[in-house]
């Protein structure tokens, strides 16, 4: 017993040593989120994502009107951060979130256990950053502040993804992991093919209150399916695009937007619209433009609303099938109560649309409450 105490105890002091010059801190929040959804066209199964928050590929189309209620804490979350003060009296600081989202492995009959997800690990050194984190081409200070999970989900740019970034004052120039979408948004369209990473560009700009952010992509699409001779492709076409984001301060209020274009389509509306569509034995690249424009107005220090619209039109080539995404458009409006810094309540209505390159199309309607605890 004693020795397996000592070497315990040797075992720790390593430990104990480097905790010394670490800062430990960790946050996140509880968030309950209470839904009545109704769809114009068709039903959106319980597996769905879509059932979670709004993901605007999942609107259904061409079938009966049909409903559904939900209650969930799945989009609650917990993070850990750490900043060690090394020897020479430089930093390094770390950070790792997980959520409960997106997984099929739990079920709503008894339980409701759900497997965490990771949404966040890297490390930041001097001015370089590595790990999973959100992408450089997104403003993450341009969101708005919805009830649901990010609400304008078609008219923004969200990705979170492994990189390498450099930052350099306002600039940040960063090497990301790439993707193709081909012919779709399913896992089963998803090309792992790419040859080099996304590179991508951004400068940050501050002017008194207000804050902008202008970003540029350029990414490889590509395909590849290994198969020797005729039946062999592979295909790769260079894609380009621009973001331009920013929040403009009205006092206590404020207004946020982002405007996105070029073939950019994982990087906007949750993969809404296809990266690329094949025509014939051509890869054929995706126009994509999508923006948002969100108004906040404080009705005393407590209470706030944000009225929000966000679009999305994918402009394929000919060859695209009837059942891919061509429009998606919504609208909401919510009224937030904060009686205390860490609680809110928030209460939100909002409208979608989405269209597809057949010309078939559905509707969602959706009442949301939330309550959310962060500390």
């Amino acid at each position: 017993m004693r020795k397996t105490s000592a070497i315990l105890l040797a075992a720790a002091l390593p430990m104990a040593v480097q905790a010394a010059n670490t800062e430990f801190t960790y946050g996140g929040f509880i968030k309950f989120d209470a839904m009545y959804s109704q769809y114009s066209d068709g039903d959106l199964g319980a597996g769905s994502v879509g059932r979670d928050f709004y993901l605007p590929g999942t609107i259904p189309t061409g079938a009966d009107k049909t409903s559904s209620t939900d209650l969930t804490a799945r989009s609650s979350r917990f993070n850990l951060k750490t900043v060690t003060t090394l020897d020479n009296g430089e930093k390094v600081t770390g950070f790792v979130e997980l959520d409960f989202l997106t997984h099929t492995d739990g079920t709503e009959a008894n339980s409701n256990s759900y497997s965490p997800r990771l949404r966040h690990a890297f490390f930041t050194y001097n001015n370089l950053t590595f790990g999973q984190t959100w992408t450089t081409f997104m403003n993450v200070g341009a969101l708005p502040e919805v009830v649901d999970f990010f609400g304008v989900s078609e008219g923004t740019v969200f990705a979170r993804q492994a990189q390498v970034r450099y930052t350099m004052g306002n600039l940040q120039l960063s090497l990301e992991n790439p993707e193709t979408s081909l012919n779709g948004t399913a896992a089963a369209n998803m090309q792992d093919d790419n040859s080099m990473p996304d590179m991508i560009a951004r400068y940050n700009i501050k002017a008194g209150d207000h804050s902008f952010s202008v970003a540029g992509i350029v990414r490889e699409l590509a395909t590849q399916n290994g198969v020797a001779g005729a039946g062999n492709v592979d295909e790769s076409e260079f894609g380009f695009g621009v973001n331009v984001a920013g929040v403009l301060k009205m006092g206590n209020d404020d207004l946020k937007f982002s405007v996105t274009h070029g073939q950019v389509g994982r990087y906007v509306g949750l993969g809404t619209a296809a990266d690329a569509v094949m025509a014939g034995t051509d890869i054929e690249p995706t126009d994509v433009t999508a923006a948002f424009v969100a108004y906040r107005h404080f009705w005393n220090p407590k209470l706030r609303s944000t009225l929000a619209y966000s679009m999305l039109e994918a402009d394929y080539d000919n060859a695209a099938a009837g059942t891919l995404n061509e429009k998606a458009i919504s609208a909401r409006i919510n009224l937030m109560y904060s009686p205390v810094k860490e609680v809110t309540y928030g209460v939100e209505y909002s409208n979608a649309k989405l269209e597809k390159v057949s010309g078939a199309e559905g509707t969602m309607d959706r009442l949301q409450f939330t309550a959310k605890y962060s500390f």
